[in-house]
């Protein structure tokens, strides 16, 4: 090809790149399809008891179906994007879940509702996908900005998903919601098709890893089962002894096979990078803390009766408003987190985000009955709620190759998911303990207990997160070389008379 053509090719592919704005708001609408399919719901039980005359731990399976998919989903399809394409994956992930929403829509029955939101939990894949698609096709400079207005985008969804779903029911029943999610899907599957270049990916010979595919989502889906049920059951209840025991044993079984299959589901060995192993860890720990935590015992704070010495009396409504504002103030500040983790790194950011939560929670603490105060914590939580997603992709962005990109972020939305149910399930225990039966209030004592037990993880978090490198080491996956010459070794390491 000749210098005048080869400048000519150049320009043109240049041209056709889509620019940072697009890719952005592109993958932050997609984002928001996983986020809004998970807020719409906690607002619609009520309605789907009356609907279908059904007590409370019967209708609260239209969430935990879509929890119980959506953390292997998040696995398998950064996994399956790393390999065959993250557009193309992205799309399918989209497509399954706006049938999903379909299914529930039609269905007519609880029960099918359950299993569109089952369908619907394929969209958990959608936040890892994102952050890879993202590092592929954004200037390196602006990687650490648009992951960090993606990441902080679900916060967002997950304030707004309450109003949209409120005056979808009023206006439509609860069919609404489930058709403005189909819609949605459409729309972020349309925009993606005109907006996100087609993928490069060149085909792979490596042989997916079927069996890893069907052990994990067993395996989380027992934990998970556990966590969501201890709160009625207790922790000594034979039902949660046999699902965690048999999610743990499923567990091991798995990290067996992963770490002796060609293409694992999740490379395990990604944990012996220190790196990795403290942002995991910090996640879990953020997740039992104030990520998933905060919400239930604060909303008590929020609504109780002031008469009960320690509530503030808002509405429903109120909180909620209360609630979208925070997650705005705190979006806001997004795009700063992202240029900050560019200029001075994401742990700073990261560390940052932990603190500010870890600060709110301490004048959450000491404002029990104080209105101002309790807003302006909320504010800081907002705030370091937005920072900490943001910061968390580019902490691992920058201890892992491009090409594992939506596999470990999709792992880190898993540790997070599990983290959150078990957040849930321990808060709930907690605040048992100290419900009077007659009036079922939760006394002060309980809502306290509540907040120390957030608290302490919050602290946890960023103890955890200080002690991440500035300039950590990256990763390098093991080559099938260096696959070949490991197992070679342990051949040798096996005596002579084992071979015979």
């Amino acid at each position: 090809m000749s210098a005048p053509a080869g400048r000519q090719a150049t320009l043109i592919k240049q041209l056709k790149k889509p620019g940072f704005a697009a890719v952005v708001v592109v993958l932050i609408l997609a984002e928001i399809v996983s986020a809004f399919e998970l807020s719409m719901m906690y607002v619609t039980l009520p309605t789907l008891i009356t609907e279908f005359q059904v007590d409370a731990n019967t209708v609260a399976w239209v969430v935990t179906a879509y929890l119980l998919v959506s953390a292997s989903a998040g696995v398998m399809g950064g996994r399956f994007g790393d390999l065959y394409g993250r557009r193309k994956v992205l799309l399918i992930v989209l497509a399954i879940a706006g049938v999903g929403s379909l299914i529930s829509l039609l269905g007519g029955t609880l029960g099918m509702i359950i299993l569109g939101r089952a369908i619907q939990g394929t969209a958990g894949a959608v936040m890892g996908l994102a952050f890879g698609l993202a590092r592929e096709h954004l200037e390196e400079e602006r990687v650490p900005v648009g992951v960090s207005m993606i990441g902080a985008s679900a916060l967002i969804a997950g304030a707004a998903g309450a109003f949209i779903a409120g005056f979808m029911i009023d206006a439509f029943s609860w069919h609404g919601i489930f058709a403005f999610a189909a819609v949605l899907a459409g729309v972020a599957i349309v925009t993606i098709l005109i907006v996100i270049p087609r993928d490069t990916t060149a085909p792979t010979t490596e042989k997916p890893d079927y069996l890893g595919a069907l052990l994990l989502p067993i395996a989380v889906s027992a934990v998970l089962l556990a966590l969501s049920g201890s709160s009625k059951t207790g922790f000594a209840s034979a039902q949660f002894i046999g699902l965690m025991g048999t999610g743990l044993l499923v567990s091991a079984v798995w990290a067996w096979w992963e770490l002796r299959v060609e293409s694992p589901i999740v490379n395990l060995r990604m944990f012996k990078n220190r790196q990795i192993a403290l942002v995991m860890t910090a996640t879990l720990c953020a997740a039992i803390g104030p990520i998933g935590g905060l919400a239930v015992p604060t909303q008590m704070v929020l609504q109780y009766p002031t008469s009960e010495g320690f509530g503030l009396g808002f509405s429903a409504t109120a909180a909620g408003v209360l609630s979208c504002i925070t997650a705005l103030l705190g979006y806001a500040f997004s795009p700063l987190g992202g240029r900050m983790a560019y200029r001075f790194g994401a742990r700073s950011v990261f560390v940052c985000g932990l603190t500010l939560m870890t600060a709110a929670l301490a004048i959450i603490l000491l404002s029990f009955g104080n209105a101002p105060l309790f807003i302006i914590a909320q504010g800081i939580n907002g705030i370091g709620i937005s920072l900490t997603f943001g910061a968390l992709p580019n902490v691992l962005i920058e201890a892992i190759p491009e090409a594992n990109t939506s596999e470990t972020a999709g792992t880190n939305t898993m540790v997070r998911n599990v983290g959150q149910s078990a957040a849930t399930a321990i808060g709930a225990y907690i605040l048992a303990s100290y419900q009077d039966p007659s009036t079922t209030l939760v006394n002060q004592a309980g809502v306290s207990a509540a907040f120390l037990f957030v608290l302490a993880f919050s602290v946890l978090s960023v103890v955890l997160g200080l002690m991440l490198k500035r300039h950590p080491m990256k990763w390098v996956p093991e080559t099938a070389a260096e696959r070949d010459a490991r197992r070679g070794k342990s051949a040798m390491a096996v005596p002579a008379e084992h071979h015979r």
